[in-house]
């Protein structure tokens, strides 16, 4: 009798993206996987997850290996979007939340082990100036809208969990949102301590940007293009990009201060990061640059930071075949 196939490996690229991208840990899998979703070129959104299941850990069919990406699920078909988050929800409990933007419009979507991804009702004003969303440790989920269509600066909203999954945004002190220059940012993301109860804001402009802690003092950074910002173990941690060939990285309030090389070539175009529970100094991050995705791994000051292209990879059963994403 002829021995059954082996299992194999199969590889493919991401999913041709475009705008922005959104990382976060979830809570799934023996350390919390990450979800990675991506704007589709044409339509509708993507989501991926990373396997940071400790080496040596089984692979049923069809998932990834540990320490590799997963194949990609389309969802959210019927519009083009520009712009989306993610974060883990402790609502639910343990859904995922989503915001995305296609043009004016902030697009909430949820994902839940019974339905999968369900769309919610809309945070009520559009996004301003771009998404941004975080949930504090009472399980109130934040965001900046602009109450008034093309009127700037954004200002920060409020969503009770009391009657989750339904949300009831409420603007939030204080009024507006702006960078040191006292003009409106073209992009802001929020980031929550594990123990507070408001995030801090990051606002971002090309001519400078800043952090504000959830104690309200400010802390004025350099310019950039494309941002995000993380709270772990040691506090705060703000990653800028110019659009260039490095990453700078600052704890805002100190005189800590790296630049991280990036690979590949071409511009940066989106980036986004997250910090890992099993290794609390860590940060994980996936940046664009020209028309490739890169996933990053940094351990903090004194080191270099690990990158390598970011590909899809399934364990398939022996003999069976099949696409690596799935509409």
């Amino acid at each position: 009798m002829a021995a059954a196939p082996s299992p194999s490996l199969t590889s493919a690229p991401p999913p041709p993206s475009r705008g922005g991208i959104g990382l976060a840990q979830g809570r799934y899998g023996e350390r919390g996987n990450l979800e990675l979703v991506l704007c589709d070129e044409d339509d509708g959104l993507w989501v991926l997850w990373h396997n940071t299941d400790p080496e040596g850990t089984g692979t049923p069919e069809g998932a990834p290996p540990p320490g590799e990406w997963s194949g990609g699920l389309h969802f959210a078909a019927g519009r083009r979007y520009d712009d989306i988050r993610v974060l883990q929800s402790r609502n639910g409990p343990d859904h995922l939340e989503v915001l995305a933007r296609a043009g004016d419009t902030a697009h909430r979507l949820r994902w839940s082990p019974e339905a999968a991804f369900t769309a919610e009702a809309s945070p009520p004003a559009r996004p301003c100036p771009s998404i941004a969303l975080a949930e504090t440790a009472d399980g109130a989920l934040w965001t900046v809208l602009s109450p008034e269509p093309g009127t700037a600066p954004g200002r920060l909203y409020r969503a009770d969990p009391a009657g989750y999954p339904g949300l009831v945004w409420a603007p939030a002190a204080p009024p507006a949102l702006t960078a040191p220059d006292g003009r409106p940012p073209h992009a802001v993301a929020l980031v929550a301590a594990p123990d507070a109860t408001r995030p801090g804001v990051l606002t971002v402009s090309r001519a400078g940007s800043q952090w504000t802690g959830a104690d309200g003092v400010a802390s004025t950074l350099p310019g950039a293009e494309h941002a995000d910002a993380v709270h772990g173990a040691d506090g705060p941690l703000v990653f800028l990009s110019d659009g260039g060939p490095d990453l700078v990285a600052i704890r805002p309030g100190t005189d800590q201060r790296r630049s991280l090389a990036l690979p590949g070539t071409g511009p940066v175009t989106a980036l986004a990061a997250t910090p890992v529970r099993h290794d609390p100094r860590r940060t994980d991050l996936v940046v664009r640059r020209g028309d490739g995705l890169w996933y990053l791994t940094d351990h903090g000051p004194g080191t270099e930071p690990s990158a390598r292209a970011l590909v899809s990879t399934v364990r398939r059963a022996g003999g069976v075949t099949g696409p690596v994403h799935r509409r």
